[in-house]
């Protein structure tokens, strides 16, 4: 009984391989006449008409529904997979296909259907077998188009049709858990990595808020697809820089056409609450095959500028980063043209309200210099013999710049220093003027026997090129000496010159004007370097004011754990410039203080030595 039993597993077993490639020819005949145009699949070729008679027989035995129906089910199933992969399969993404799939289901498929099942005693039922078709369908296109949908972030809006194809199959079937994981893995690939530009990175985020968003307004699927992306952007310095200066952009972007209809703030601490009561009408429940871990959570639909900026989650960070882009820009402007910065402000301040009141005064400070310096120039006994423009700052309101004891060139800094300030003196009877004469920049034409270069670069630098003004050598010694750098410092800026073919290094600490100069049309433009103090050191100069704090609590309590000084300073420091306090920082400050001998580190505690 056993044998007869494994044997007639084996026959079913073949039969059924053979039935699935039976029907397999079967289908591909009937296709082919179905798509002749010149031919109807009523008119059977010869191929097809011994098919029809097989498939009459297999009715007629009653073997249809025990072995045929698995055999053809599993058969279109693998037809339509490949219809749709080898016709749609990276294809454009400006049409949908939904269209062509289903018109060809309809053409092919189901007529077949109809075709094979048409001797048996009892009809089938074609609508179960249409919602079975028609399913896997919607399944096929949703896992091309979700295998193209990084291609498909990149070209929207233009491939909205696309996007409108996934909404569709996803209130189809259940593919939400797929689109996750693949954009993830692609973005992995893609982007979360150190050869991928930031500007790009967040180009592609911004597309993957609009077309996820589209996709499902809940925010749900965002928030769990850019998870990696949003914490990997926060990790990256450059990140806060790259969205304001897109922000700040003379070209319209993305993100200024976003900044431009921006009506609320950027900032909403409210934004998850269960309680959000706007647009209530078109609410609608996540997908059923969402992860478990985002349906207890919803999210109002917010646009692209606040999505990004909630990366950082507090407006500190970006509206001191602001101040130092737009101080670098104001400290480089030489004609008090601050007309694009005025219009991305007055934009900004739509989200970031009361935030940007020092950044306001900032502007005001150029347009009141611009007064203050024609004043000046009207007021001077003595004509400047250079063509001048002043920043005047109120040092309260800017971010802290560096100030480097340097001295720039003799006749420039005697007018700046006498006559100029003079007039300012008695223009502003309570004010002084502190210079900061590292800072600025000059602009230079260097004559060569008939041949002009231009430059721009800092008030050092052209110091240091008109130390040949009148020898053709000086040595870096007596240049150093000139500028008060030191001479490493001094020979690093003359790297600038000899880059550039205007000096050259014939001995040691030797420099020379170059005989024969290369003339260009262009400006060459000096990279330099930051007029703001870097975050690190003004962080690093906060603590050392609370070391006589530190040291009062190490005395109260005769030991101290650095998260408690983390806790305690995190308080004080709450609206610092430098941004949030991390223990990271807070450790480190410690162990300086360990090594100056001021602190010992046992058992996780800080003490006092004795």
């Amino acid at each position: 009984s056993s044998g007869i039993t494994a044997e007639y597993g084996e026959v079913s077993k073949l039969f059924s391989t053979c039935c699935t490639n039976f029907y397999k020819r079967g289908f591909d005949c009937f296709d082919n006449l179905a798509q002749d145009i010149d031919c109807s699949p009523t008119e059977h070729s010869e191929e097809l008409k011994n098919f029809d008679i097989i498939n009459r027989y297999l009715c007629c035995l009653y073997l249809f529904e025990e072995f045929v129906y698995d055999a053809v089910l599993h058969v279109l199933n693998s037809q339509i997979r490949l219809f749709i992969t080898d016709n749609f399969s990276g294809c454009s993404h400006d049409t949908s296909i939904i269209g062509p799939v289903m018109s060809w289901l309809n053409s092919s498929v189901i007529t077949f259907i109809q075709f094979i099942t048409q001797h048996q005693l009892v009809p089938p039922n074609m609508e179960i077998w249409k919602k079975r078709l028609k399913f896997f369908c919607y399944k096929t296109i949703a896992t091309v188009r979700i295998n193209d949908l990084f291609e498909i972030m990149v070209d929207y809006p233009e491939s909205h049709a696309a996007v409108l194809d996934i909404k569709k199959c996803i209130g189809h079937v259940q593919c939400s858990n797929y689109l996750i994981k693949t954009v993830q893995d692609t973005f992995k690939e893609r982007l979360l990595h150190p050869g991928a530009n930031t500007e790009d990175i967040i180009t592609q985020y911004s597309s993957a808020i609009k077309v996820l968003r589209f996709l499902d307004p809940s925010g749900a699927m965002l928030e769990k697809v850019c998870a990696p992306l949003r914490t990997y952007l926060k990790k990256r310095e450059d990140t806060i820089r790259c969205i304001l200066n897109s922000l700040m952009s003379e070209e319209e972007n993305e993100l200024t056409r976003e900044l431009s209809a921006t009506t609320g703030t950027l900032f909403n601490s409210n934004e998850d609450s269960d309680l959000e009561t706007d647009d209530w009408e078109k609410w609608k429940p996540q997908s059923k095959d969402m992860p478990t871990d985002l349906k207890s959570k919803t999210s109002k639909s917010a646009d692209i500028i606040s999505t990004l900026c909630s990366i950082y989650g507090s407006a500190d960070v970006f509206v001191n980063e602001y101040r130092s882009l737009i101080a670098e820009k104001l400290l480089t402007t030489s004609n008090y043209d601050i007309s694009l910065e005025m219009r991305s402000m007055e934009l900004l301040k739509v989200g970031f309200g009361e935030d940007l009141s020092q950044c306001h005064i900032m502007l005001q400070d150029v347009v009141d210099s611009k007064r203050t310096h024609t004043n000046i120039m009207n007021k001077v006994k003595q004509e400047c013999p250079f063509e001048i423009s002043t920043l005047i700052i109120s040092h309260v309101f800017w971010p802290n710049l560096r100030n480097e004891e340097v001295t720039v060139y003799k006749p420039l800094q005697d007018y700046l220093t006498g006559e100029y300030q003079a007039a300012f003196s008695e223009l502003k009877r309570s004010r002084t003027l502190e210079w900061k004469l590292n800072l600025g920049f000059v602009e230079l034409d260097l004559e060569f026997e008939g041949r002009t270069l231009s430059f721009t670069v800092s008030p050092v630098q052209a110091t240091i090129i008109l130390c040949f003004e009148k020898s053709e050598k000086c040595h870096a010694d007596t240049i150093s000496n000139t500028v008060g750098l030191s001479l490493s410092q001094t020979r690093k800026k003359l790297a600038f010159w000899v880059t550039n073919g205007v000096l050259k290094e014939t001995s040691k600490d030797m420099f020379e004007l170059e005989k024969e100069v290369k003339e260009s049309q262009q400006v060459v433009v000096e990279e330099m370097d930051s007029a703001m103090v870097k975050i690190e050191q003004v962080r690093e100069e906060e603590l050392e004011g609370f070391t006589n704090f530190v040291m009062g609590l190490i005395n109260q309590s005769g030991q101290i754990t650095v998260e408690r000084v983390h806790k305690l300073l995190s308080l004080l420091l709450s609206d610092s410039v430098a941004g949030q306090l991390t223990q990271e920082q807070v450790k480190t400050f410690l162990d300086k203080k360990v090594k100056q001998k001021l602190l010992t580190f046992t058992g996780g505690v800080y003490k006092k030595p004795r």
